[in-house]
């Protein structure tokens, strides 16, 4: 009877043990998977001009050297879906994909402009900094960066019926987040890059 009230102590202190360091760490230790949905406000279409106004860009985007410029256009927000692992109190890392559609108009030798379409898929490594989180670990604040790769792929819709798609490098800083919640929780990003310059959405924890 004596070795099982023993027991029984020992086990009770070591559940009281674990509970208790349970209790001095972040719920998102606890549960280090995250992924998350969020919708992205962009100046996407201004990046990618910038970039296909190069001669040599447009030449191998479209399989031309007739057009020379990219005068007007716009872009709808992007679709990003995202996974990290909480590496400690303050280092998660993952990865992200996103998905962005927009049109332009591209200028020819002429002047003429020809209306043109382009999907634009990115897929980056992701880092997140936690650099605030409140004791009840329900409100925190952080930094996002990502690095990666796009395809865009484009078609000319009018006089010529052209395709192709360009390989570009692509990354993301997200100067602030915000974040409520713990194993579901909703947050908003401030930033450059293409994910969009306001993101907002959701993530969930396990």
């Amino acid at each position: 009877m004596k070795r099982i009230l023993i027991s029984l102590l020992a086990i009770c202190t070591l559940l009281l043990s674990v509970q208790a360091s349970a209790q001095t760490r972040y719920y998102k230790q606890i549960h280090p998977n995250e992924i998350s949905t969020s919708y992205g406000f962009s100046l996407l279409g201004s990046a990618i001009g910038t970039v296909v106004n190069k001669a040599n860009l447009i030449n191998e985007f479209i399989g031309s050297d007739d057009y020379i410029a990219v005068k007007n256009g716009g872009t709808k927000g992007v679709l990003n879906l995202g996974y990290s692992y909480q590496l400690n109190k303050t280092i998660s890392v993952g990865g992200a994909v996103g998905m962005n559609r927009m049109s332009v108009k591209l200028e020819d030798k002429t002047g003429k402009l020809n209306a043109a379409s382009a999907g634009i898929y990115m897929l980056m490594g992701t880092a997140k900094f936690d650099w605030f989180r409140t004791k009840s670990d329900v409100f925190g604040m952080y930094s996002r960066i990502g690095l990666g790769v796009m395809a865009v792929h484009g078609e000319l819709m009018e006089d010529k019926s052209m395709s192709g798609t360009l390989w570009l490098p692509t990354g993301h800083l997200s100067a602030i987040g915000l974040e409520v919640g713990k194993g579901f929780s909703g947050f908003m990003e401030f930033g450059v890059g293409m994910q969009g310059i306001v993101q907002a959405g959701i993530r969930a924890r396990f």
